[in-house]
């Protein structure tokens, strides 16, 4: 497959990677996360409202993402003929692996966009609903597991398992700094004073434990994953996969960085804005920012709120990055092949 015939399969699948990443980490982040007793109801509401949003328009981007990616795998195996496209679909849904997993894929995303309408009644701080829908979020990252280079080796083996916990981590963490930066932000910026800090670093710190539990996931899935399609280090520098996959673990390692700084420095300063922090870690990120190690002294609580939400933003511009390098791996052949 040439460059140009590239571009496009590559944008559709870095979409779907983004709405399916949105949709996973939004899930998680309001089972695991949110707690309605921090907050007022009016401030509970305004998230819930905006969460509903995220999860619908993910959705949508998923099945649209999914329609689009059947309709260009369908050209490919019938030879790029536009013509015969009408006759091909139905062979390709019946007779190929990809068409089952895509038929289960369109069918778990019609059972969650049945639980987000039944949610539209179910009052409750963490429904059923919202339960059955992070579970089926998760079975739609395995099919894109299964319609991906780990199932090469077969649906049942362990290359599809640890890609699975991988992509499933990944998102979790992606989805869920999505959620916290722009949908928690936006939700939350209206209301101010001491309940909003002691409400945020709550979650900020709830977050930073989930994040951290995915990182010890989805780093040690990936590194196998890499090793399994790459085989030797000369492979890194002699293939475009290679190279490709150099460019999105350099932008993984900017984005563990930055997650370091929101964790080992942010996360603290939020949970005592004024008072002395005696860890190794944040005595040294202070010294580098050019603060006093002992005593983190900002103008006020906004200002911490700002610069906290201003480096999840950033940490999450640095992952839509890594997962268009991700997509794009998806169109090239694995380095163990060449």
């Amino acid at each position: 497959m040439s460059l140009p015939q590239m571009i496009l399969p590559t944008v559709v699948r870095w979409l779907d990677f983004v709405g399916l990443a949105t949709l996973v980490g939004a899930l998680a982040f309001r089972c695991l996360i949110v707690r309605p007793h921090l907050f007022s109801r009016r401030e509970f509401n305004g998230f819930e409202r905006a969460h509903r949003r995220v999860v619908a328009a993910s959705i949508g981007l998923v099945a649209l993402t999914s329609v689009a990616d059947l309709v260009l795998r369908t050209l490919l195996m019938s030879g790029g003929n536009v013509a015969d496209l009408g006759s091909a679909l139905p062979v390709v849904l019946r007779q190929t692996h990809y068409g089952a997993v895509w038929i289960a894929r369109i069918s778990l995303l019609g059972v969650l966009a049945m639980a987000w309408l039944l949610g539209r009644q179910d009052a409750r701080p963490v429904s059923l609903s919202s339960g059955l829908s992070l579970i089926a979020a998760t079975l739609v990252t395995l099919t894109t597991t299964l319609s991906g280079h780990a199932a090469d080796w077969g649906d049942f083996t362990l290359p599809v398992l640890i890609d699975w916990l991988h992509l499933l981590a990944a998102s979790t963490w992606f989805g869920g700094l999505f959620t916290l930066g722009f949908v928690f932000h936006h939700s939350f910026s209206l209301f101010g004073g001491e309940t909003q800090t002691a409400g945020l670093s709550s979650i900020a710190a709830r977050f930073s434990r989930m994040a951290a539990c995915c990182a010890a996931v989805f780093l040690p899935a990936g590194l196998y994953n890499a090793w399994l399609q790459v085989t030797s280090p000369s492979s890194l520098v002699s293939t475009a996969y290679g190279w490709t996959l150099v460019a999105k673990l350099s932008l993984v390692g900017l984005v563990l960085m930055t997650a370091g700084l929101n964790r080992y420095y942010f996360v603290p300063l939020l949970e005592f804005p004024t008072g002395t922090h005696d860890r190794l870690t944040f005595r040294a990120i202070a010294r580098l920012a050019g603060r006093s190690p002992v005593e983190a002294k900002p103008k006020n609580d906004q200002e911490i709120r700002h610069q906290f939400f201003r480096f999840v933003r950033l940490e999450w511009i640095i992952v839509i990055a890594a997962l268009a390098c991700t997509a794009l791996l998806t169109q090239l052949p694995p380095a163990r092949h060449i």
